[in-house]
């Protein structure tokens, strides 16, 4: 039996407040966020804590299981924006007027030179769920907004060409189970 993930985008950051584009750069939760984190998910004990190895996805998986054992994966870190990383997203949609959704995030399925492809994304968001099935859970996964969209469509939980122009919303525990895993990536 798989076991139940619970899946939390990251406390918020300035960069998140002010519009900025952050992909992999590190700035820090805000310190109000990790006082929210420290509340979620009290009642469950986790087998494991994997955490994106970004200071803010790190110190929000901290804030929500501060006894529970901490697994670094790069593998949930945010998708790589390159040239746009510290941008702000008007420039980019003055740049790209088709990369950004309606309702805010930079669109998985957009074509950015310079930014990871979304094959890559998934790839390697997959592998990092893969290696989660022989761990009985619960498990909490700390990611980004582009990495736990490509979970959400990778578990069956979203069509990805919804979750590709809509967002997750900060400190919002999403359960799942491993197991729709297996099913999606035959």
């Amino acid at each position: 039996m798989a076991p139940t993930l619970w899946l939390v985008r990251h406390a918020p950051t300035r960069d998140n407040v002010d519009g900025v584009i952050m992909g992999q750069r590190d700035p820090e939760a805000i310190l109000d966020g990790l006082d929210i984190a420290a509340g979620l998910l009290a009642d469950v004990a986790f087998e494991l804590v994997v955490s994106s190895d970004s200071r803010r996805a790190a110190s929000t998986a901290r804030a929500i299981a501060p006894a529970a054992p901490l697994r670094l994966d790069e593998r949930w870190r945010e998708r790589s924006f390159g040239p746009w990383e510290g941008r702000t997203k008007a420039e980019l949609l003055a740049a790209h007027p088709d990369a950004l959704a309606d309702v805010g995030p930079v669109r998985l399925d957009a074509d950015i030179p310079g930014c990871e492809s979304l094959p890559a994304l998934l790839a390697r968001v997959h592998g990092a769920l893969a290696d989660l099935g022989e761990l009985r859970g619960p498990v909490l996964v700390v990611g980004h907004n582009g990495s736990l969209r490509a979970a959400l469509a990778l578990l069956g939980l979203a069509e990805l060409t919804s979750v590709a122009a809509t967002s997750v919303e900060h400190l919002h525990p999403i359960e799942a189970d491993l197991a729709r895993l297996r099913k999606t990536a035959r």
